[in-house]
């Protein structure tokens, strides 16, 4: 099969095969998916940098992924021909992927697939962090929420689950992003390019703030919590994704793996968990219209896998990225990726040059 991997040296360089081996269920919880689309996420070039983030080397990028089950074992409660979404065991950018059964759900006939692959990690992520800091389904209303990142995939899922929660939410983005924000529901929304730009500031001040959701801070990008959790009420929580400290992920991974939590003191870092449960609730937020995915699809090829990579790592992707199989569409389709600031990149259906 086709599949675009991590490099077996390093996984910083992207190959590309023609002949990757198709994976196979190996036990009655993972079936054998048929890839329609995968969702491009900013932890996929992220992951080699973060602890056995070396464990990735070889196998196809990324976890989102849509897509018909194709192979089960006996006793699945899955069979073939099920339309899914969810997460991939070991990466899903190729034309087969492997799951297990506890990581995916059935997609709606009233959601396309591509849209539903773009739920899993991002919009998951947000689902799961705002119950965490204490503004989830049924306890958000009245609450304030601050969202770093609101444009992006994460950040956009972030704003819109929050108001659909009942939370005021306050954004920040960049400064050509703030209608595309302001149209997600937030209420205050904030230009982080803005000369003297920090956190607490007049429009989210000190101690305001009933969690804080940080969609940006990581090993490889710039460091808000510092003077964002100065924002955060007494007692209230820091939520991040990723962190630039070793001793944030040793904390944890003691928490993870033992129950144990030893992170600091209104403090989270936080991973997904894919269930099924959540990907139901996130597959009804769509279906009741409170939430919009804005995304950006390309056909699956060398040319455009490498192109969505570099234009997700410069982050002037409006929504999310998502790849979808050639087969689903025609030798010839074209058409265009809107960027930050009006910027536009043009794609084509087949490897070639634009």
């Amino acid at each position: 099969m086709k599949a675009f991997v991590y490099g077996q040296e390093d996984p910083d360089k992207y190959l590309w095969h023609d002949n990757f081996d198709v994976p196979e269920p190996e036990n009655k919880k993972q079936v054998q998916v048929k890839v329609f689309a995968a969702a491009l996420n900013p932890v996929d070039y992220k992951l080699p940098h973060l602890p056995r983030g070396g464990r990735v080397k070889g196998q196809p990028i990324g976890y989102d992924f849509a897509g018909r089950v194709t192979r089960t074992t006996d006793g699945c409660e899955y069979k073939e021909g099920d339309m899914v979404f969810g997460k991939a065991l070991k990466g899903c950018l190729a034309e087969y992927t492997l799951t297990d059964v506890d990581h995916i759900a059935r997609v709606p006939p009233q959601i396309e697939p591509k849209i539903a692959a773009a739920l899993p990690v991002a919009s998951l992520f947000s689902l799961q962090v705002l119950r965490h800091g204490g503004c989830g389904e049924n306890e958000g209303k009245g609450k304030s929420v601050l969202v770093i990142g609101a444009s992006g995939g994460v950040g956009s899922s972030a704003v819109q689950i929050a108001k659909a929660n009942g939370c005021k939410v306050y954004a920040v983005c960049d400064p050509s992003n703030i209608d595309f924000v302001k149209s997600l529901g937030a209420d205050v929304v904030m230009d982080y390019s803005k000369e003297g730009f920090e956190l607490p500031n007049e429009d989210c001040p000190a101690g305001t703030m009933d969690m804080v959701f940080d969609s940006v801070t990581s090993p490889v990008d710039p460091n808000y919590e510092p003077t964002a959790r100065r924002t955060l009420k007494a007692g209230c929580k820091y939520i991040c994704g990723h962190s630039p400290s070793k001793m944030d992920w040793a904390r944890y991974l003691v928490w993870y793996y033992t129950g144990i939590n030893v992170q600091r003191k209104n403090y989270s870092l936080l991973w997904t968990n894919t269930n099924p449960t959540d990907l139901n609730k996130l597959s009804q937020l769509v279906m009741d219209g409170k939430l919009k995915i804005n995304i950006s699809d390309l056909p699956f090829n060398e040319a455009n896998c490498r192109k969505a990579y570099k234009l997700l790592k410069s982050r002037r992707t409006k929504g999310k990225i998502v790849i979808v199989m050639e087969y689903q569409y025609s030798s010839d389709t074209s058409f265009t990726v809107e960027l930050y600031g009006g910027y536009q990149e043009r794609f084509v259906g087949k490897n070639r040059k634009t």
